[in-house]
Order: structure tokens, then C-alpha cells, then sequence
């Protein structure tokens, strides 16, 4: 059975995207990644970005979303050196804060 370096070296991979979290402080507060098979079947990472409240508004929202997935796909590059597909979701700090109080603490 076929296991993506991503899956084998689950740190680094996320130590890689942290890199990436942290290059666009204050506005990315963080990335979680979790890794399972899309719907497909298919090897795949699911970054749940957390971004701040104050940039989750209509103006800025396309905007920084563009340039996160932009950073993670050309700096990480999940396909072509770690071997899953990439599936980004967005959440502000204060819905994060609501579901889960001690993610943020």
C-alpha cells in the first residue's frame, strides 16, 4: 500500500505549513491540518485556516484566502513533494474560539 510522504512525515509536513501560518501573522492565527482520503479515495490534507476576525470581512477575505492557498501550494507544494491534494477551509478566530475555547488559549 501506497503511503504519501506526507502522511510518513506528518511533522515536517506540518511544520512546513506552520512556516507559511506564520509568514502572515497577525492575520493567519493558525493552520490545522488533518489527513485522510478525499472522496475520491485519494491521499489528500485538509487545512483548516483560522484566520483574524478583522480580516474576515468582505474586503479583505478573497483576498487573503487567494494568498494563502497561493503560499502554501507554491512553498509546500502538498502535490509534487509531499503527495496529497490540498482542500483549504476558512474559519475566523472567533468561530474557533466557539467550538473549540481551549484551541485558543
Amino acid at each position: 500500500m501506497y503511503l504519501p510522504r506526507a502522511y510518513t512525515q506528518q511533522a515536517r509536513f506540518r511544520a512546513a505549513v506552520a512556516r507559511v501560518a506564520k509568514s502572515f501573522a497577525p492575520h493567519v492565527v493558525d493552520i490545522i491540518t488533518t489527513f485522510e482520503n478525499d472522496w475520491t479515495g485519494e491521499p489528500a490534507v485538509f487545512l483548516m485556516v483560522i484566520l483574524a476576525d478583522a480580516d474576515t470581512g468582505p474586503n479583505r477575505l478573497r483576498d487573503i484566502t487567494n494568498q494563502v492557498e497561493r503560499a502554501i501550494t507554491d512553498r509546500v507544494e502538498p502535490m509534487e513533494k509531499w503527495g496529497v491534494y490540498p482542500y483549504f477551509n476558512y474559519r475566523s478566530q472567533s468561530e474557533q474560539a466557539k467550538l473549540d475555547p481551549a484551541a485558543l488559549a
